[in-house]
């Protein structure tokens, strides 16, 4: 069952964007469900991708097959669709709309991630619960949680999420406080998977 967020967005967006905040000035924020999770996101539109696909009417990326093909050929480069191995023809041929373009016997991929996603906040009435929750986005992006009643044992709640990365905001009488900043977020590899992540988000976010 997916926990929601009880404290206004705009009262947590606040917080994160406070000078030497923990997201960068140009990011916006939204509420997705994602993860098991009602989830504040913080992330950045690829302006240009996002007209790229209104003009070109494409659909959504969701299914890994798909991703991984797009992942394999270069950006805006044609490839030989006889260079093709024939599962990778066959992803080919049901590819959604907008996500490649073909001239003659090439193909020549569009698509690019739509968005990038700079933090998580995860929200729970306990921090064991939400740190757990968070964990699922560590191949994603920072991450923090947002505990939304008493913080029990605050000691070992700091001690844990400063040891995992995962930033940990307290809420009360109206306000967020940073209690343990979120660790930057190193990406190591892209993924299909990660870029999957960004599709489901920006989905919600149209």
């Amino acid at each position: 069952m997916a926990v929601t967020m009880q404290v206004p967005m705009d009262v947590v967006s606040a917080a994160a964007r406070r000078p030497g905040g923990l997201v960068p000035a140009d990011s916006q924020t939204a509420l997705v469900n994602i993860l098991g999770s009602q989830t504040l996101i913080a992330y950045r539109v690829d302006e240009r991708e996002r007209r790229r696909r209104a003009c070109a009417r494409a659909e959504a990326l969701l299914r890994p097959e798909v991703l991984e093909l797009l992942m394999s050929l270069p950006l805006e480069e044609p490839v030989a669709v006889s260079s093709l191995n024939p599962a990778e023809r066959r992803t080919l041929a049901k590819i959604p709309l907008g996500a490649v373009s073909r001239h003659g016997e090439a193909v020549v991929r569009r698509a690019v991630q739509p968005i990038r996603v700079d933090l998580a906040v995860v929200p729970g009435r306990g921090w064991e619960s939400a740190l757990e929750r968070a964990g699922r986005f560590a191949p994603f992006c920072a991450r923090a949680i947002l505990v939304e009643g008493p913080l029990r044992r605050p000691q070992e709640a700091m001690v844990q999420t400063d040891f995992y990365g995962i930033g940990l905001l307290l809420a009360r009488k109206g306000a967020v406080e940073v209690v343990v900043p979120p660790r930057p977020f190193v990406r190591k590899r892209f993924t299909a998977a990660s870029w999957q992540f960004t599709e489901e988000i920006n989905q919600q976010l149209n």
